[in-house]
C-alpha cells in the first residue's frame, strides 16, 4: 500500500475526515472469518480420554463430567468434559475455580462437519461468543467418539457482536471503540497515542493513505506488532481491513456498517 508522499497531500485529504459527519464514522460489525489456510485441529475421544494433541499445549484429560488439571495454559488451569451423546460434548474450562470457558461441539449427523460454540468470559467486560465451523479431514480410529480425527476450520464469527466497533472522527484524530474494552484516540499524523484495553499492544499510530484509506499500526513498547489497513467502499457501508502482524502473517476480512 502506498504511502503519503507529501504534506500537501494530507491537507487535501483532512479536510473530508474532519467533516461534520466523517465517512467512517458510525459502528462497524466484522463478517465472519473465512481463513484461507487454516492449519489442522486434531481432537481423540475414546476409552474415556479426551486428548488434543494439536492444542497449545497440548493436553490428555478423563472425559468423565468432572474438573481436571492441565498444566501451561494461559486461560485456565482445569478443564472438564462432558460427553451429550455420540455427536455432542461439551467443555468448561476454569482458572482458579472460576469458569472462563464453555463450548459446546456437534458433529453433523453425516459426521462430515462440526460446530463450536464458545463463550469466554473472563477475557474482555463482556462475554466473547465464538462460533467456529468446521470441515473433517481425517476420520478418527474405529470406535472413537464423532468428534475425533482432523479439522480444519471454515469459518470463525464472534456471533454475540462483542467486537463491533465504533469509529468517530474529529479535529484530525480517529477515535475507537469496542465491547471488548479496547480503546484508543490518535491523530492522523503518525504520532503514537495509547492504545488502552489490549493483550496485544499499548501505542498506536494512524497515517492517511487517502480519504478512505486509513493505516493503523498497533505498537507494542514503540514496536511495530501489526499493521491494519482500513478501505471503505464506495457505498460507504462496507469496509475491508487487511491485518498484517509483521511476520508475513497476513488476514483479510469484511465489515458492514450496522449504525
Amino acid at each position: 500500500m502506498q504511502k503519503i508522499s507529501s504534506v500537501f497531500v494530507g491537507f487535501l485529504i483532512l479536510p473530508a475526515l474532519c467533516s461534520a459527519q466523517s465517512a467512517f464514522d458510525g459502528v462497524w460489525r466484522p463478517d465472519p472469518q473465512r481463513p484461507s489456510h487454516a492449519e489442522t485441529e486434531t481432537a481423540v475421544l475414546a476409552n474415556g480420554e479426551y486428548r488434543c494433541p494439536t492444542c497449545m499445549p497440548p493436553y490428555t484429560v478423563k472425559a468423565d463430567g468432572h474438573d481436571q488439571p492441565i498444566a501451561g495454559n494461559p486461560y485456565f488451569d482445569s478443564i472438564k468434559i462432558v460427553i451429550i451423546d455420540d455427536r455432542t460434548i461439551t467443555k468448561t474450562g476454569k482458572k482458579g475455580g472460576k469458569v472462563a470457558m464453555d463450548a459446546k461441539i456437534t458433529v453433523s449427523a453425516d459426521g462430515a462437519t462440526k460446530t463450536e460454540v464458545q463463550t469466554l468470559t473472563d477475557m474482555a467486560p463482556v462475554p466473547i461468543e465464538l462460533t467456529a465451523k468446521f470441515s473433517r479431514v481425517s476420520k478418527g480410529a474405529p470406535g472413537s467418539h464423532l468428534v475425533s480425527g482432523g479439522w480444519q476450520m471454515t469459518e470463525m464469527d464472534v456471533s454475540n457482536h462483542a467486537e463491533d466497533t465504533i469509529f468517530k472522527v474529529s479535529g484530525g484524530a480517529l477515535s475507537m471503540s469496542d465491547r471488548m474494552g479496547r480503546s484508543f484516540t490518535a491523530k492522523f499524523d503518525g504520532t503514537p497515542a495509547p492504545y488502552k484495553g489490549s493483550d496485544e499492544c499499548n501505542g498506536v499510530s494512524l497515517k492517511l493513505i487517502d480519504a478512505r484509506t486509513i493505516q493503523e499500526s498497533d505498537l507494542n513498547n514503540g514496536k511495530v506488532v501489526k499493521i491494519s489497513t482500513w478501505a471503505l467502499a464506495p457505498d460507504g457501508q462496507t469496509i475491508h481491513a487487511r491485518f498484517d502482524d509483521t511476520h508475513g502473517h497476513i488476514q483479510e476480512q469484511e465489515g458492514h456498517r450496522v449504525n
